[in-house]
């Protein structure tokens, strides 16, 4: 009986994620609350409103005014300015003069035709991944086996692909998505590739694999593998190491990155990798970073959508701020540079009609300007979709930027304005304790502290509150004390002067 009403009591808060809400996000209990969207949905574009025929787009990206799609069905690059009009298209590439050289040398090299034919083709074969460094655009072209650099012209500078690395070879270079840093470091996301993210030189050779997470085993882990074939071994370790789905290299150098949801690493499918390939997302929400934080673990019922979020881009704005893109429930979750949640928008129409701000299957997102652009790849819709901040997005953002920027003080009076469009905000009142523990008010900031649920910034205020109260009081204490000491003492020699009296 007691387990049918956790088990009912469990749904309950889950009916909002089975009902396809958008509007809520996570207690510090770990509930589903309602709460008031960050984003909402201002426009889209289209096939039909840009005019070209779209197949099956894989990517998306913004830089500078242009809004860059990639396309593995059409095999062309799509560009779009900031009002959402069409540029032009591009699905043949010239050689660049200061190129024509090199090319030379490859046809020479490359000894293979069917390789030579794919790696020297002035087209796209199944394009679907784009970065940007320094001026130049860089195509994942897939079936080609190839990355391509291009410049401003839209001609190939410089053509990315395995030489001679056997290890490369053996995982089938078909890169899906890349980023790249200002060095002109390309990094690769392969499909099924457990051994992390490829970083390779400007020339294609293989420098390291990036990200590969540890894997910590248990006592009983560590039995069962002592009692399992190399066959069986080799086969867990590929259930248990991470494969990414996505990357995206901030002005930092840092690598915000995307992994499939495995028994080993579900609650760490986001990673922000440093330079020496270490993972140093901050984690310091109420739960991990991880999109929806309550699921269905698993369910008879085949309709359902069960399992943790299918995290597939990962998208960074000011402060530290980003956005992460769920393909399984179709939503996105926002979070700051400490990995606090603050707010979730998207709702699929799957099983509806399809309507035109609604998503079907988005594969990609990045930002332009405030607003986000979210790239829907199923067939039937093939749109982009354009959310604006709403009020509260634009306050929770504002108010980070000046707690980034040092400003305390207008950032809590930003947090009380947050309150007053939505009194679940739980962050706020952290927010708000923060300017007070500054201005040093200490009892009102525990008091803010309590309601945020901050258990570190409440221990700082405490201590200081109670370092406060001592030094406030500090004679009166120190006089109790001396009294507490000297009364036994004065009561005790008071009856022996009282003895010694009588005796006389």
């Amino acid at each position: 009986m007691k387990k049918r009403i956790v088990l009912i009591l469990s749904l309950f808060l889950l009916i909002p994620m089975l009902m396809g809400a958008k509007n809520y996000n996570y207690s510090f209990y770990g509930e589903v609350i309602s709460s008031t969207p960050g984003m909402t949905f201002q426009t889209y574009f289209d096939s039909r409103t840009l005019g070209v025929s779209l197949g099956r787009p894989e990517d998306l990206l913004v830089y500078e005014d242009k809004i860059y799609i990639i396309d593995s069905q059409e095999n062309k690059l799509i560009i779009v300015n900031d009002k959402y009009e069409l540029v032009t298209t591009k699905s043949e590439f010239p050689y660049a003069d200061d190129f024509l050289e090199r090319k030379d040398k490859l046809e020479v090299s490359i000894t293979d035709l069917d390789k030579k034919d794919k790696i020297l083709s002035n087209k796209l074969s199944s394009p679907r991944g784009l970065s940007v460094s320094e001026g130049y655009l860089y195509i994942a072209d897939s079936k080609n086996n190839r990355v391509l650099k291009i410049n401003e012209n839209f001609e190939i500078v410089n053509i990315i692909f395995e030489e001679d690395e056997p290890y490369i070879e053996d995982l089938n270079f078909e890169p899906s998505k890349i980023t790249v840093d200002k060095s002109g470091r390309v990094y690769v996301v392969i499909d099924g590739a457990h051994e992390g993210i490829l970083e390779l030189d400007a020339s294609g050779k293989l420098n390291r694999f990036v990200g590969t997470n540890t894997i910590v085993l248990t006592p009983f882990e560590i039995l069962r593998r002592s009692l399992m074939s190399e066959e069986q071994k080799k086969n867990l370790a590929l259930e248990l190491t991470t494969s990414y789905t996505n990357v995206n290299i901030n002005e930092k150098g840092f690598i915000y990155a995307t992994a499939k949801p495995t028994k080993n690493n579900y609650k760490k499918m986001i990673q922000l990798i440093n330079p020496k390939g270490d993972d140093v997302l901050k984690r310091n929400g109420y739960h991990e970073p991880m999109g929806d934080f309550n699921f269905i673990p698993t369910m008879n019922n085949d309709t359902k959508i069960v399992g943790p979020s299918n995290l597939v881009d990962v998208a960074y704005t000011k402060n530290g701020i980003y956005t992460v893109l769920d393909q399984k429930r179709s939503r996105v979750f926002t979070y700051d540079q400490e990995g606090k949640l603050l707010y979730i928008n998207g709702e699929s129409s799957v099983g509806t009609a399809t309507q035109n701000d609604k998503l079907e299957t988005p594969v990609a997102l990045d930002y332009l300007g405030d607003n986000l652009l979210i790239l829907d790849g199923d067939q039937r819709s093939n749109k982009v979709l354009v959310l604006s901040p709403t009020e509260f997005g634009t306050l929770v953002n504002s108010a980070i930027e000046q707690h980034s920027k040092g400003n305390f003080e207008e950032a809590s009076l930003i947090w009380e304005e947050v309150l007053k469009l939505n009194t679940n905000y739980e962050i706020a009142y952290s927010g708000i304790g923060k300017s007070l523990l500054r201005q040093k008010k200490y009892k009102e900031a525990m008091k803010n502290f309590r309601l945020g649920h901050d258990s570190y910034y409440y221990s700082k205020a405490f201590k200081s509150y109670r370092n406060e109260i001592l030094s406030k009081y500090f004679g009166l204490i120190v006089f109790g004390i001396v009294a507490l000491v000297a009364t036994p003492i004065v009561v005790k020699n008071r009856h022996k002067f009282k003895r010694k009296g009588n005796v006389k």
